[in-house]
């Protein structure tokens, strides 16, 4: 019994300790908040703020909300985990339709996640996702044009959500799927 519990404090210790290495990683939520938030300095402030007030009129019309997070590196993690974390740390979306979407960008890494809320799930599934990835974001990402990237990205992204942008029926379903839908490597 009490090695029950000397394991369990253990494994406390563990996680509080994990936790607090994925919050150096994770920024902190924006104050004041903002939707498009660029750590690396790649974008100019004219491409963030049009990003930021598409996806704000967008927010203003639908209640679906929309993130885009540019930071180097995910270090130790995976852009799932730290796509997870910053969707629920900083709560995008409505708290009740669970309506947000992040777009993480990890740019040294050449990674790139979308993750959805709940709410958004039966709009964009991860095949749509990935599909936007591939085909709208990660072709201008390859020739050094992160906000045309993000812009088309984003806009393919509301399409979807309004149910008019669907990825080909057969599309991931290729022998040797990738290991994670919704990832991809952007050299």
């Amino acid at each position: 019994n009490a090695m029950k519990k000397l394991l369990l404090i253990f494994s406390l210790i563990l996680s509080v300790c994990a936790s607090a290495q994925i919050d150096k990683i994770v920024p902190a939520r924006p104050s004041p908040p903002r939707l498009v938030n660029d750590y690396t300095g790649t974008l100019s402030a004219e491409q963030l703020d049009a990003l930021e007030r598409k996806l704000v009129t967008y927010d203003d019309s639908t209640s679906n909300q929309f993130a885009v997070v540019i930071i180097p590196t995910v270090g130790d993690y995976t852009v799932d985990e730290v796509a997870l974390k910053i969707l629920r740390n900083w709560g995008v979306g409505n708290k009740d339709k669970n309506n947000g979407l992040v777009i993480l960008v990890a740019k040294d890494d050449h990674r790139m996640k979308i993750e959805i809320g709940y709410g958004l799930e039966g709009a964009i599934p991860d095949v749509t996702a990935k599909h936007i990835i591939d085909e709208e974001i990660t072709p201008a990402f390859k020739q050094d044009n992160y906000y045309r990237g993000l812009d088309e990205g984003t806009d393919a992204l509301i399409k979807a959500a309004a149910g008019e942008y669907k990825a080909p029926a057969n599309y991931g379903s290729k022998k040797f799927k990738k290991p994670s839908i919704g990832t991809i490597i952007f050299i």
